[in-house]
């Protein structure tokens, strides 16, 4: 279960069992939307100005209690290497309250990314997320422009990140 850091944080948006959680900011329309299958709890935090107030931070933090998984979701309009460093730098401020969690990261640009295999600052990440999730871990940096959408159907057994992602005109990118 979500430790009371987050269920009492003024920053929680919700903590329930509801069927789809949408992750969106007004004015903007990129949006990461979950449907959540099993009816498990998830945690709706909002970070950026609220839980981190300063230095880089990510837009929000989706977690799932039961199966001590954190999403931290970052809506961006083309910079991909600033979202996984916004990303990178809320996980530091927050490893102390989420050591138990296995840790993901998705963003939603405006417009399509483009990937740059060789970037230092998503090696980094994909590799500090390996270490912290372990072996066969899934899918541990998603990004997609306009909307990311995924099926959260984990059990006990399974890992949330083999989830369905939604095939739109654009194209998922996915970093394992």
């Amino acid at each position: 279960m979500c430790n009371d850091f987050f269920r009492e944080s003024e920053c929680k948006e919700f903590c329930d069992t509801r069927k789809t959680i949408v992750v969106k900011d007004s004015g903007n329309k990129q949006e990461y939307r979950v449907t959540n299958e099993n009816g498990k709890e998830i945690c709706k935090i909002k970070v950026d100005g609220c839980l981190i107030k300063d230095g880089e931070r990510c837009d929000y933090l989706i977690l799932s209690c039961e199966d001590k998984s954190a999403f931290f979701v970052e809506l961006k309009g083309h910079d991909l290497q600033k979202a996984i460093a916004q990303i990178d730098s809320s996980i530091n401020k927050l490893m102390n309250d989420i050591k138990e969690f296995k840790i993901y990261a998705r963003i939603v640009l405006n417009r399509t990314p483009s990937p740059d295999i060789n970037s230092s600052i998503e090696i980094k990440l994909k590799k500090r997320l390996k270490q912290q999730n372990g072996k066969d871990s899934g899918d541990l940096i998603k990004y997609k422009s306009q909307i990311l959408t995924e099926t959260y159907v984990n059990s006990k057994q399974s890992d949330p990140s083999t989830s369905q992602t939604s095939r739109g005109s654009e194209q998922n990118k996915t970093k394992q």
